[in-house]
């Protein structure tokens, strides 16, 4: 009798994956090995490995999740919601996905792109019995990262495959290639090829992590070199950064990190990041370190909120004025701390401005 019992349970479960559209992904580990293989980056039970996207286990476009909240069709249909994919319902199981996106008139190549979905067919070496979809995060020359999630294993993982390698996908569907979408401020990346770290500040600009004091524990992000290469050069103005080891804190002003010693003078507290001390007493000093500037740059207005009094920055110094036309018109001012002003040039904090003085 539980014999019987089980195999109506597993024709039930075969018949609830066709017809709700799960994704129960089995790795055929069998035959030969290629010279490069698949590595797993990040393989967890629930979605820890795919939160940075936001991803927290609720359906969508109604599919079905387990009781972790992982099923790769409902997890790609998440991304893909996401950038704006109109609703793709009823797609079946991964393996018919390429099938249901050629009927509905999406592109479906051998070629990957950013934010396109990695397939996989029924039958092939990688989730061989139900198919798999999973979501490209990056493409180089050599591999691509793939990120995806399972409804039997009930995991999620992120994942790189050589080209060349048994699990490379059967086929790459386009319903909405975007750009590399890093994960949020705060988080850090390990870039592969190099092994530098780095940590998103600001609009996600990585900042160079030469040392790790006081930056608490770090999980970072692998990403590859070139996709490094696509995230801003520079931190925005405004960003707040903390020192890791003087614990001192900064305003990005015309590119430089300048000292904020009262937060009355910048408006009020704000939110800040603890970053490398280097990052800040090595600011444009080359390479990396110029994602920061050493000096503001040429023309930024500043204001001290306590008296109203105006300076504009040239040639490192700040230099007082009185009328707009003296800078050439009216402007954005930025919030400076009169302290910044008082000991401009003296180090190691003062030195991103080199100087006082008044316009004449």
């Amino acid at each position: 009798m539980q014999s019987l019992l089980r195999r109506a349970a597993a024709r039930l479960l075969v018949l609830a994956v066709a017809v709700s559209g799960l994704c129960l992904a089995t790795v055929a580990t069998s035959g030969p090995a290629s010279a490069a293989t698949m590595v797993r980056e990040c393989k967890v039970t629930g979605n820890g490995c795919v939160s940075f996207s936001g991803y927290a286990g609720r359906s969508t476009w109604g599919y079905p999740v387990s009781s972790r909240g992982t099923n790769c069709v409902n997890y790609v249909a998440y991304r893909l919601a996401r950038n704006g994919v109109a609703r793709q319902s009823a797609m079946g199981n991964g393996g018919s996905w390429a099938a249901s996106a050629r009927k509905r008139g999406f592109r479906v190549d051998r070629t990957p792109k950013v934010g396109s979905i990695a397939q996989w067919n029924y039958g092939s070496a990688y989730a061989p019995s139900y198919g798999h979809v999973g979501y490209v995060e990056e493409v180089t020359s050599s591999y691509l990262v793939i990120s995806d999630n399972s409804y039997g294993g009930g995991y999620s993982s992120r994942w790189r495959v050589p080209k060349g390698d048994r699990n490379w996908p059967s086929n790459f569907i386009h319903f909405k290639d975007t750009a590399y979408q890093p994960p949020k401020a705060g988080s850090f990346l390990k870039v592969r090829e190099t092994g530098r770290l780095y940590r998103l500040v600001g609009t996600k600009t990585p900042l160079r992590v030469a040392s790790t004091t006081n930056l608490g524990t770090i999980h970072p992000y692998l990403v590859a070199s070139t996709t490094l290469a696509t995230l801003p050069a520079s931190v925005p103005d405004g960003t707040f950064l903390q020192a890791g080891i003087r614990k001192d804190i900064y305003r990005v002003t015309g590119g430089a990190p300048l000292p904020v010693r009262s937060w009355a003078a910048v408006g009020g507290t704000k939110p800040y990041l603890r970053v490398d001390q280097q990052a800040i007493d090595l600011a444009g000093t080359g390479g990396d370190w110029n994602r920061l500037r050493r000096v503001a740059r040429d023309g930024q207005v500043l204001m001290v909120l306590s008296s109203g009094r105006r300076y504009v920055v040239q040639a490192g110094k700040a230099l007082a004025f009185t009328d707009w036309s003296q800078v050439g018109g009216q402007r954005a001012a930025a919030p400076v701390d009169p302290a910044a002003l008082t000991y401009a040039g003296r180090p190691p904090q003062y030195v991103h401005l080199t100087g006082v003085g008044a316009l004449p």
